[in-house]
């Protein structure tokens, strides 16, 4: 089994290495790891290049006034390569659709930056699985408060459950066969919730989804979904809607925005000790 790791950022130097190191570090080495940057401007795109040449050398190198790229081999191992992208984009999304463009391996997962997969045997755990689905889903850690509070966020095994908005599903802890990626990239009219939209689609497309109770990801609570919250969920209730049509399911959905929508007001005006409570609920 091979793995396509994505890291999507932009001018966000100060968490790069250890996003990157965390995906460097995988004890599992048939990997390919993909950095797109946005065009940062404040050293990240210099850092990733640093990184990258102390761990990898040199296969090609395009240098061009508004695109640069790098392929290169990893040092050590010969089935660890890097591709790393910088160029302006339209949004998130859309950088993580070049990601997608560009694997070539067997599964994708994003660890977007200020994100690291959770211990350095995640990706040898998976493949020990050796399962065969369009989709592999596991748990996710999250971490509140610049990491000073951490829980495990339990994924759902019933997919009907996806309804409830997110339902704790989303690019970090999710792999997608890299074939059925191509076929079904983000809808970039999506700013902020694209990832639900895309894991509905495949749902309701009938591909096939695989469980493990791995921790795949540590999340840092804080980007872009949780900055523009309201927007998010505003997205969310829009596709939870459009994928179900049964009036009773879209009751619940509403009742589930409300309750969500009731999560972020608090998270912003009440005290930190009542949000870390309520942040361990579903919904």
């Amino acid at each position: 089994m091979t793995f396509s790791i994505v890291t999507v950022v932009f001018n966000d130097i100060i968490h790069i290495e250890k996003t990157m190191e965390s995906v460097i570090n995988q004890t599992y080495k048939n990997v390919e790891y993909i950095i797109i940057d946005g065009g940062s401007t404040d050293g990240t795109k210099e850092k990733i290049r640093e990184i990258v040449l102390k761990h990898a050398e040199i296969i090609q190198e395009d240098k061009e006034d508004s695109k640069y790229f790098l392929y290169a081999q990893a040092k050590k191992y010969q089935n660890f390569y890097f591709k790393f992208l910088s160029q302006k984009d339209k949004g998130i999304f859309d950088a993580m659709n070049k990601g997608v463009i560009l694997s070539q391996n067997d599964y994708i997962n994003f660890v977007n930056c200020g994100d690291f997969l959770h211990n350095q045997n995640v990706l040898a755990n998976i493949a020990a699985l050796n399962f065969s689905a369009d989709v592999f889903y596991g748990d996710l850690e999250i971490c509140y408060l610049d990491h000073n509070h951490k829980f495990i966020k339990k994924t759902s095994r019933n997919l009907d459950d996806l309804y409830c908005l997110f339902r704790d599903f989303g690019h970090p802890n999710c792999f997608i066969k890299s074939q059925v990626h191509k076929k079904y990239l983000y809808d970039t009219n999506y700013k902020l919730a694209s990832d639900y939209d895309l894991i509905y689609k495949l749902y309701r497309n009938h591909c096939k989804f695989y469980f493990s109770d791995i921790v795949i990801s540590t999340f840092n609570s804080g980007g872009a979904s949780d900055q523009n919250g309201f927007k998010s969920l505003r997205e969310a209730l829009k596709i939870a809607l459009f994928y179900n049509t049964n009036f009773i399911v879209k009751i619940k959905i509403i009742f589930y925005y409300f309750f969500s929508l009731s999560k972020k007001i608090a998270k912003l005006y009440l005290p930190v000790s009542f949000v870390k409570s309520l942040l361990k609920f579903k919904g």
